[in-house]
């Protein structure tokens, strides 16, 4: 059985990752973030738009320059920083609007992501 980040036992997280089960083996984007989809995952009690956007960085779906030109609404995908701007690259990568720790950080909805997170939806 192998663990995933958040199940590791240092992390202080009770939770079961199986290899093979449905879950891990299905093409879900950011799969690797979701130990058990049973249980309710960190942030689940955020105030709803918070909880929102959360799951749209985790889905790597929201509204963002790469999604907004696939979606027909503008004719440019790039970022304010020059870069394509997707989701990712939001949380990742951007100069601008980058988190320490990335989309693992974001995913844990600690205090400093969930500060993150309302500073960037606002």
């Amino acid at each position: 059985m192998e663990l995933c980040h958040i199940c590791k036992p240092s992390i202080g997280h009770i939770g079961v990752c199986v290899k093979g089960l449905n879950w891990m083996s299905a093409q879900v984007v950011n799969s690797h973030l979701v130990c058990d989809p049973t249980i309710r995952q960190p942030g689940f009690d955020l105030p709803r738009q918070q909880w929102s956007l959360l799951n749209r960085f985790r889905r790597e779906q929201g509204h963002c320059g790469a999604c907004r030109r696939k979606w027909r609404l503008t004719d440019t995908d790039l970022c304010p920083c020059g870069e394509t701007q997707t989701m990712s690259h939001i949380v990742e990568s951007c100069p601008l609007t980058k988190l320490y720790g990335g989309l693992s950080q974001l995913h844990s909805a600690e205090e400093d992501a969930v500060s993150w997170l309302t500073n960037y939806g606002k």
